[in-house]
C-alpha cells in the first residue's frame, strides 16, 4: 500500500505548489521513452539519450467535446488518417518543426482551445549521474554542501557528458551504479582526475567547488547510492514519473494512453489517499480520445525542444533564436505563450530533471 501523501507533501512544501488539489482532468503521452538505460561492454545500450518527456493538455474546467474529425480538418490531415502524431504535422528537428505549416496550425488551434499544458521533463543520463554528489552529500552532512548541489551536479556533469562514450566505459569499469567500497577510492580518484584534465570547461570557482567535493570524497567510509545497487542498470523504468503526477494531482482525472508496463506498475502499488483507494487514472486507446492525441502531438514538439536544449550549446542556441525566419517566431511565440500562461495557472504543471546549463539553454529558447 502506497500512500499518495507521503509523495506530494514534500513535493508541495519543497516547491511552494499551490492549485494542486483542484479538480482538473490531465490527458497525456510521452516521447523518448527508452524503458531501460544501460551499460554495456560497448558502452550505453542508447547512445546519445534524448529527453524523456510526460505530458499533454489539462483542463481545469469541463473538458470539451472533441471528434478526429475535427482534427483532420483543422490541421489538413489526409483523409487516411485515423488518429493525429507529430510526424503528421511536420519532421525534423526542433527548429524545423517550428517551420513547418501545420505545427504552427496545431499551436494557434490549442492556444485558443481553453486547454492548457501539463510536461515532465528528464534528462536520462543527467539523473543518471547525480546519485554520485548525493552520495558525497548525504554522507558527509554538511549543510552548506546541500546549498549548493543543483551547482556541484550540473558541474560534475558537464565534465561526463563531454565525452558519453568515454563516461560509459569510465562507469562501466566500476560497475555503476554498484560502486560498492572496494573500488569507492579508485572511482572518486578517477572523477579527480578527469576533473583536471577538463578544469578548461568550468570556470574557476565552480572548478574549486568540485574539486573540495571529490576531496571529501576521497576521505569518506562509504558513498550510500553507490553501493549495494544493481550493476550497470543506470534507468530500470520511468513509472516514477507517472506516480508523481497521480500523487501531487491526487482529485484530479488522470487519462492516459495504453502502455502496459505503466499500467502493470501503477497497478502494483495499491494507492491511497489516506485510507481511501485512489483510483482516478485510466488508460485508454489513443484512437478514440482525440484529447491523447493532441497530447502526442504537443509532448513529441516538447520532446524535440528539450533534446535540442540538452544537445546544443547555449551560445549556438542564442544565435538560432535570433535568425529565427517569421513562421518560426510566430510559432515559438505561441507555444511560450501556450506554457507561460499553463505555468501562471499552476507551477505544478512542469517538472524538470535537468541540469542547471539545461535550465538555462531552455530560458534561451522560452524566455523562462
Amino acid at each position: 500500500m502506497l500512500d499518495v501523501q507521503d509523495i506530494r507533501g514534500p513535493a508541495i512544501a519543497l516547491g511552494g505548489l499551490e492549485g494542486v488539489d483542484r479538480s482538473l482532468t490531465f490527458h497525456y503521452d510521452e516521447t523518448n521513452n527508452i524503458r531501460r538505460l544501460l551499460l554495456t561492454p560497448g558502452g550505453l545500450n542508447v547512445r546519445a539519450p534524448q529527453c524523456f518527456v510526460l505530458g499533454g493538455v489539462v483542463h481545469t474546467g469541463p473538458v470539451p467535446q472533441l471528434d478526429f474529425e475535427d482534427l483532420r480538418l483543422a490541421f489538413g490531415l489526409q483523409k487516411s488518417s485515423v488518429e493525429l502524431k507529430l510526424e503528421h504535422l511536420g519532421k525534423g528537428d526542433f527548429l524545423s518543426l517550428l517551420d513547418a505549416p501545420r505545427v504552427g496550425r496545431f499551436l494557434d488551434w490549442l492556444s485558443t482551445s481553453g486547454a492548457l499544458a501539463h510536461y515532465q521533463v528528464l534528462d536520462p543520463l543527467y539523473w543518471s549521474l547525480v546519485d554520485v554528489v548525493d552520495s558525497i552529500i548525504t554522507e558527509d552532512g554538511n549543510v552548506q554542501l546541500m546549498m549548493v548541489a543543483p551547482l556541484l551536479k550540473n558541474d560534475l556533469f558537464t565534465l561526463l557528458r563531454d565525452d558519453i562514450d568515454g563516461t560509459a566505459k569510465m562507469l562501466g569499469r566500476y560497475s555503476y551504479p554498484n560502486v560498492g567500497p572496494a573500488r569507492r577510492s579508485a572511482f572518486v580518484a578517477e572523477l579527480r582526475d578527469l576533473l583536471k584534465a577538463r578544469s578548461g570547461l568550468l570556470p574557476a570557482f565552480n572548478y574549486q567547488m568540485l574539486k573540495g567535493l571529490l576531496e571529501i570524497a576521497a576521505k569518506l567510509d562509504s558513498l550510500a547510492y553507490l553501493e549495494d545497487e544493481t550493476p550497470n542498470i543506470l534507468i530500470d523504468g520511468f513509472g516514477a514519473f507517472y506516480l508523481h503526477r497521480l500523487a501531487l494531482f491526487k482529485n484530479a482525472r488522470h487519462i492516459l494512453d495504453i502502455e502496459k508496463t505503466i499500467e502493470t506498475y501503477l497497478g502494483s502499488l495499491n494507492l491511497r489517499d489516506g485510507s481511501a483507494p485512489l483510483k482516478h487514472f485510466e488508460f485508454v486507446d489513443s484512437r478514440a480520445t482525440p484529447w491523447v492525441q493532441l497530447s502526442d502531438a504537443l509532448v513529441g514538439l516538447l520532446g524535440k525542444l528539450f533534446s535540442y536544449a540538452s544537445h546544443t550549446p547555449l551560445l549556438e542556441i542564442e544565435a538560432a533564436v535570433a535568425s529565427l525566419n517569421a513562421r518560426q517566431r510566430r510559432a515559438l511565440d505561441v507555444l511560450t505563450d501556450i506554457l507561460s500562461r499553463s505555468l501562471d495557472d499552476c507551477a505544478g504543471f512542469a517538472h524538470y530533471i535537468v541540469s542547471l546549463e539545461d535550465h538555462r539553454r531552455r530560458t534561451a529558447i522560452l524566455g523562462f
